[in-house]
């Protein structure tokens, strides 16, 4: 289990119009990340259309040998496939780079040590392979089953199938197995349309496309020996490029 390699994904996007904090944000999570992770992980970060192009290098120098295992892929134009595409984007390059378990989370989220906690509670489950993991959290917008101010110590599983019961979307962890039994045909994991997205399209309905695979028979599991903070400074955010997109403008 040493060998085993963690990938670590998000979207982001920093602009005065749409995501201000971008920036700040992306810096503290990050931090934390590489502070307190102890297993061999490398980050792939989706920038949907930062503006300035040049935003996520002003927080970090890719040439240092500290970020050696940072990755940044530059969406030219957000609106083509939204945030539903710079998910499926980054979890692909993970798999690509050969990644044992996949880590998708906001770019606002703040982990320490006990992050370690869920990857080893994955590399112990006899049924990882059918089986999507979520923390326990501080901060916003959180799901009740997963809302603490600190670890519970409880690994449960959860329905998954109904709001309130399902995991929340701030993080998300799956073995590489689960992705080539839920992938679709083209690679995404991730679909645009499906029964549980709210109407968001491409720009959410991850929460809901868990659901779908709870209908299905994936096991759901909050970790709760991991405990991360959701960050409350994260200002305007991707449903402000949702309202900007032509096809949210004509759809409503």
């Amino acid at each position: 289990m040493e060998n085993k390699k963690v990938g670590y994904t998000f979207a982001f996007h920093y602009s005065d119009k749409i995501r201000p904090n971008g920036k700040i944000v992306l810096q503290k999570s990050l931090e934390s990340l590489y502070n307190n992770c102890t297993y061999n992980f490398e980050v792939f970060a989706i920038d949907n259309q930062s503006d300035p192009k040049s935003s996520f290098n002003e927080i970090f120098d890719i040439s240092l040998p500290k970020y050696k295992n940072l990755n940044h892929t530059y969406v030219e134009n957000q609106f083509l496939t939204g945030l539903t595409g710079a998910w499926n984007k980054g979890i692909k390059e993970a798999i690509d780079a050969g990644c044992d378990i996949v880590i998708l989370s906001g770019d606002d989220i703040i982990v320490d040590s006990t992050f370690n906690k869920m990857i080893d509670y994955i590399l112990n489950d006899p049924q990882s392979d059918n089986t999507v993991y979520g923390p326990v959290a501080g901060g916003i917008g959180n799901i009740p089953v997963q809302s603490f101010p600190h670890p519970t110590g409880k690994n449960i599983e959860v329905s998954g199938k109904v709001w309130g019961q399902h995991l929340g979307g701030h993080m998300y962890a799956f073995t590489k197995e689960l992705y080539y039994k839920k992938s679709l045909p083209n690679g995404d994991l991730f679909s645009v349309e499906h029964p549980h997205n709210g109407g968001d399209g491409k720009w959410g309905g991850n929460e809901g496309q868990i659901m779908t695979w709870a209908e299905e028979g994936t096991r759901c599991v909050v970790v709760g020996d991991c405990w991360v903070n959701h960050l409350n400074m994260t200002g305007r955010s991707y449903r402000t490029a949702r309202d900007y997109d032509n096809w949210w403008v004509n759809k409503n």
